[in-house]
């Protein structure tokens, strides 16, 4: 008599006991990731588990004031941020030297568009005006 819900038992030695990892086939080939690479520096990578590079939180405030128009603020907030980035060792020495030159670009830009219209306004011929 057999009864068709056991499964059948595998054959002795193909399985591992209960309770005891699978063996596994050797690896060749490849070196492991944590194996030293002769010859070669060893280097930290992105950051050691549990250290958190810090980024200062000026310098990202003045790259999107910078990009959102905001100039003389830009300047004023990128030269505070470098400041700090020299005194802690923060991250965002980029950010910061970016939104510099974006808002010292527009602020040049806005002088020029500030004179460009008081020279068109200065230059208009009076007469061309009629009032009613």
């Amino acid at each position: 008599m057999t009864d068709n819900n056991i499964p059948p038992v595998p054959p002795a030695g193909s399985n591992p006991p209960y309770g005891q990892p699978p063996q596994q086939a050797p690896q060749y080939g490849a070196p492991q990731y944590n194996a030293p690479q002769y010859g070669a520096p060893q280097y930290g990578g992105y950051g050691q588990p549990g250290q958190s590079q810090k980024w200062n939180v000026l310098s990202i405030i003045t790259l999107v004031s910078a990009v959102l128009g905001f100039a003389l603020i830009s300047v004023v907030l990128g030269i505070i941020s470098l400041n700090q980035i020299k005194k802690t060792g923060e991250q965002g020495k980029i950010l910061a030297i970016i939104g510099i030159v974006i808002g010292a670009l527009a602020t040049i830009g806005y002088i020029i568009a500030i004179i460009a219209f008081f020279a068109i306004l200065g230059s208009a011929d009076p007469g061309t005006f009629e009032s009613y």
